[in-house]
Parts: structure tokens; C-alpha cells; sequence
């Protein structure tokens, strides 16, 4: 029995010490929750809709709506901390600081209603800002497509590479 409790002991402290060596998601969950509101209808019977909630609940999707897998691009360890143009484009209308789970819960119409109005702001611009020809976020959707593009912003790679390599010192 002593020996249980000592290897019991030992998987508390391995567990708790992997929980807390975890990286912070940059992610709100109250972001996917809204986008999957506005944007995924699982039930259309439109093909493009249906290819849609397809990519956005499958493995490429979901988190890589708004962030870049790094890790096939060679990076490890930098969690959801990289943007891409979709998850850029929303940062300059919502502060994650602003969306706290206690003002989610204190003010969940007022947090919906500012998550979507930010939505519809980045829909209407051109996925790509350098090319006033390029589809809007909107029309990516529409076609089915994810509207991020997949590449990393460079401002979040930097910072991301510097916070990983600081931890690892």
C-alpha cells in the first residue's frame, strides 16, 4: 500500500508539472464558439456550405481557422501563438484581453454581439490586403474555403520564436 501511495504521489506532481509547463493557447474558445454560429451549418444542403463545416471542424481546421500549424513548417513548441492573415485580421478588432471568462459570463450578449460585428468587419476585407482584387474573407467562406491563408505573420513568428527560445534558456 505504501509503495501505491508514493506512486501515486509521483504521477500527481509528473501531471501537475506538464499541466503547468503547457503554453498558453492564444485562441478564445467564445471566438470559435461565435465563428461556428456565423459561419458552420452542418445541416446545409448547399455543397459549398457543407464543404465548409467540413474544413472547419476537421483536423486542418478548427484552431487553423485564425492560427498556423507551425509544426509543418519545421517550428515545434510554439503552440497557437501564430496568426495567420484571417487571425490577424480579426486582432485588430478583438483584444483577448477583453474577452475574459468572467465578462463572457457577466455580459455574453454584449461579448456575442462584439464577436460578431468584428466578423463581419473582417469579412468584408480583401484576403489580401496588398490585392484590392483578392477574394474577401466572406468569399472564401462562401466557396467552401477556410479563410486563412496559412501563412505565418511574421510580427507573431518573431515574437512566438523569442518567447519559446526565453523558456528554453
Amino acid at each position: 500500500m505504501k509503495k501505491f501511495g508514493i506512486g501515486f504521489l509521483y504521477s500527481a506532481f509528473a501531471a501537475g508539472f506538464f499541466w503547468i509547463a503547457q503554453p498558453d493557447a492564444a485562441a478564445i474558445p467564445a471566438f470559435k464558439k461565435e465563428f461556428e454560429k456565423v459561419y458552420v451549418d452542418k445541416d446545409a444542403a448547399d455543397a459549398h456550405k457543407q464543404a465548409f463545416a467540413e474544413a472547419a471542424n476537421s483536423k486542418t481546421g478548427k484552431c487553423w481557422i485564425c492560427h498556423v500549424n507551425m509544426k509543418p513548417l519545421g517550428e515545434e513548441k510554439l503552440g497557437k501563438k501564430v496568426r495567420n492573415n484571417y487571425g490577424n485580421a480579426l486582432s485588430q478588432f478583438l483584444e483577448k484581453e477583453d474577452y475574459s471568462s468572467q465578462r463572457r459570463k457577466e455580459e455574453p450578449e454584449k461579448v456575442s454581439a462584439e464577436i460578431h460585428e468584428a466578423f463581419k468587419k473582417v469579412g468584408a476585407m480583401n484576403s489580401d490586403p496588398q490585392d484590392p482584387n483578392s477574394p474577401t474573407f466572406d468569399e472564401l467562406i462562401a466557396t467552401g474555403k477556410l479563410p486563412g491563408n496559412g501563412d505565418p505573420n511574421p510580427e507573431d513568428l518573431k515574437k512566438a520564436i523569442a518567447d519559446r527560445n526565453s523558456k528554453s534558456k
